[in-house]
C-alpha cells in the first residue's frame, strides 16, 4: 500500500501533522515508488514557482531566486536593534534567499530579524519596508536557517 499523494504533498511542504509524520517517514524509508512521487511533487512545485516568476516578473527582473506566493503565519523579533517582544506577521512570498512579510509595524532597513515559522527559524536582515493600506510589507534576506525543536502552533 502506498501513501496518498496529498499526504506526500503535506510532508514535502512541512505541513504534515506531527502524529502522521513517523508512519510516513517509515514508509518512505522502504518505498521507492512513494519517494519517486515525493521527487515528482518537489519538481512540480519548483516548476510552478519558476513559471509564476517568469510570467509575472517585470522586464529586467534582477532577483537571484524565483519567488513562491504563500500566506503563512510567522512571528518576528528584532535582534539588532534588540527588542524583547515579538509579534505576528504573515509571510507573503518566499524564495531560497528570503521572504516578504506583511507586518503591522515598520521595520528599519538593515535590522537583524529572527523569523519563527512553523517548522523552522531563520535570521536575516531587512532590505526594505514599505507602507501598505493594511500595515507594512518588508523584504528580509535570510542567511541563517535552523530547524525548530518543536512545531509551532499558529
Amino acid at each position: 500500500m502506498h501513501a496518498e499523494s496529498e499526504e506526500i504533498a503535506l510532508y514535502l511542504k512541512g505541513q504534515l501533522s506531527r502524529d502522521a509524520l513517523p508512519a510516513l517517514e517509515h514508509h518512505l524509508a522502504s518505498c521507492e515508488s512513494c519517494v519517486q512521487t515525493l521527487r515528482e511533487q518537489d519538481r512540480y512545485l519548483w516548476c510552478l514557482a519558476e513559471i509564476s516568476t517568469n510570467e509575472f516578473s517585470p522586464e529586467g527582473e534582477q532577483r537571484q531566486y524565483p519567488r513562491l506566493a504563500t500566506d503563512e503565519p510567522a512571528v518576528i523579533q528584532s535582534l539588532a536593534p534588540f527588542a524583547t517582544e515579538a509579534w505576528d506577521v504573515r509571510i507573503v512570498d518566499v524564495s531560497k534567499g528570503g521572504v516578504r512579510i506583511q507586518t503591522p509595524r515598520p521595520l528599519a532597513p538593515d535590522s537583524l530579524i529572527r523569523v519563527s515559522m512553523k517548522f523552522s527559524i531563520a535570521c536575516g536582515d531587512v532590505r526594505h519596508c514599505t507602507p501598505t493600506p493594511t500595515g507594512y510589507q518588508a523584504g528580509i534576506r535570510l542567511h541563517d536557517y535552523f530547524l525548530a525543536n518543536t512545531a509551532r502552533s499558529f
